[in-house]
């Protein structure tokens, strides 16, 4: 039987012979029927199957081709079903049909059926990629075709066409690098490891190997943190680049080094190895996975405010204190708040959300309990000037701020301690400071003799006051009279004032007073004394007054012989 075939049709040529001899000669002959033609009637598929590249590498993708022709004469449906090699993937919706994608399509769990009509072909492409080295560095591949077709008697036949085996060259120069952290947890100030693992798992060697580890937002690089290998490296950093050279196969470079958090953001701190190297001439690029540090930061906010803003001597003021957290996550909190010198606490002062709490003293440190997420906390307390004539502050001025000790649970249950400091609440001292100094002329006399007094008044405060002095003559003295000075007084002959009105003294200026007193003549001996100041001055609308004292002086008075 033969076979001739044309494009579209093809015929099966059948032909007998008979062998045979008769008794009459021992000579074999042959005769020969007619020859019967029966038309060929069927598909003939034939599938090829081709890569886009003969050698590829790790994680590489690739591009299959399997081409079907219809060289019959009659209409098939085919079904494609390709068992991809183990070591490979699809990419999903890589499928194509004469240039159509099918999506979610996949070659091994077979392909939608399609029509091959004589003389035409079926182009189908996909893609997969290169996830492991196989043992013998080649990826094997072949496609399968089942189709079927129906006869002019109404039957079904089915066949299978496999394509020719595709065959890929692995070359393994292709390095693997991984980024890790040891926490993924952190807080502003704590100190973090980080690990590169770099390794060979292909058949080639790399050389030229380097990583570099940009330093993100938020951390800062611990000098001489790095290790190579279980070996320290002090003089490289992660963001010049940390040089490995050449790395075997089925060999692997570790690398630790360690940052300190000093900041974070909402998306946390993220980092990223770059490892690049040089693998049959050329230059590789590779990136690590990404690592992210979730930076855990209480929102946790101290206010303090006082009033009024301007107090004197022994005046109370009252301090306002808001504790409050913004976060999500709850903090324990202990409260202090040491007063400046010269203001003293006032006992059973101290409120806590508007509920007194007697025996509390900020001083000593309040322990404010957890506070919840987004809660809030306002504290009210007294504090007393001291009475005049004790320490005052610098620039008339007090200022003191608090402080907030919080502790707060990180997911790995570490805790962490933090101190925040409120902002300054300042109380201006408003006061007058009345200072008087005397100087008296001679300070030798004979008994009943005269001295001058010279005194210079100042006001060194910031208010103005109205100032009189007091004790302004020894005992057993007269006043003779006024002898120079920015005031004028009149008080009347042979009388003895006890009191001599200054008047109103501005801040920042003083008055100069001079006047001649007469020593008693019984007096002998040494004579000593001081003035008496006495002032008075208006503070938030309360009138108050104060006294000092002058410097002393002192007259040596002698016997005089009559």
């Amino acid at each position: 039987m033969s076979q001739t075939s044309g494009p579209l049709s093809h015929w099966l040529q059948n032909q007998s012979l008979v062998r045979f001899s008769s008794g009459t000669t021992e000579l074999e002959q042959v005769a020969y029927s007619n020859t019967v033609i029966t038309p060929w009637v069927g598909p003939r598929l034939e599938v090829k199957k081709q890569c886009n590249v003969a050698v590829a590498t790790l994680e590489q993708s690739l591009t299959y081709l399997i081409e079907i022709v219809n060289t019959g004469n009659c209409t098939a449906i085919v079904h494609v079903v390709d068992s991809l090699s183990p070591e490979t993937s699809l990419l999903p919706n890589s499928v194509l049909r004469d240039g159509i994608p099918l999506p979610g399509a996949s070659p091994e769990r077979g392909l939608p059926p399609a029509e091959i009509i004589p003389g035409a072909t079926l182009r189908y492409h996909f893609q997969v990629v290169v996830l492991r080295i196989p043992a013998g560095l080649k990826l094997l591949n072949q496609a399968q075709v089942n189709y079927e077709f129906g006869t002019s008697e109404g039957r079904t036949v089915r066949g299978v066409e496999k394509s020719n085996t595709v065959e890929v060259s692995m070359v393994s120069s292709r390095l693997e690098v991984s980024l890790q952290a040891e926490r993924g947890q952190t807080f502003s100030g704590d100190i973090v490891m980080y690990t590169v693992l770099v390794s060979n798992p292909g058949f080639i060697t790399a050389t030229g190997a380097q990583v570099t580890i940009a330093l993100p937002q938020g951390v800062v690089f611990i000098p001489a943190s790095v290790i190579v290998n279980e070996m320290f490296a002090p003089q490289v950093t992660p963001d010049t680049g940390i040089e490995l050279g050449e790395i075997e196969p089925g060999s692997s470079v570790r690398i630790q080094y360690r940052v300190q958090v000093v900041g974070g953001s909402d998306n946390g701190i993220s980092s990223v190895a770059v490892l690049t190297y040089i693998s049959a001439g050329q230059q590789e690029t590779i990136y690590s996975n990404q690592v992210t540090l979730e930076v855990i930061q209480p929102q946790i906010s101290l206010v303090k405010s006082v009033l009024p803003l301007t107090a004197t001597w022994d005046d109370a003021v009252r301090y306002n204190i808001t504790v409050s957290n913004t976060s999500s996550y709850a903090v324990d909190g202990t409260l202090l708040d040491v007063l400046p010198t010269g203001m003293t606490f006032v006992e059973g002062s101290l409120g806590w959300n508007g509920v007194k709490r007697p025996g509390t003293n900020l001083a000593k440190g309040l322990n404010l309990g957890t506070l919840t997420a987004r809660s809030v906390l306002n504290i009210q307390f007294e504090a007393k000037l001291a009475e005049r004539g004790e320490l005052k502050p610098d620039q008339y001025k007090y200022v003191n701020h608090a402080s907030l000790m919080y502790t707060f649970r990180l997911p790995d249950s570490r805790s962490v301690q933090r101190m925040i400091t409120s902002n300054e609440a300042v109380v201006e001292l408003k006061t007058p400071i009345i200072q008087a100094h005397v100087q008296v002329e001679p300070t030798l006399v004979e008994q009943g003799g005269t001295v001058t007094f010279e005194v210079r008044v100042a006001n060194k405060g910031n208010l103005p006051a109205r100032v009189q002095l007091g004790g302004i003559l020894p005992e057993g003295a007269k006043w003779l009279g006024q002898a120079a000075g920015q005031i004028q007084w009149s008080i009347p002959e042979y009388s003895t004032p006890r009191i001599l009105h200054v008047g109103e003294i501005e801040p920042g200026t003083e008055r100069n007073i001079s006047y001649v007193v007469q020593l008693s003549s019984e007096q002998t001996g040494t004579l000593q004394g001081a003035l008496t100041v006495m002032y008075t001055y208006e503070c938030n609308g309360q009138k108050r007054a104060g006294e000092s004292r002058s410097n002393e002086y002192s007259i040596i008075v002698e016997y005089g012989e009559e």
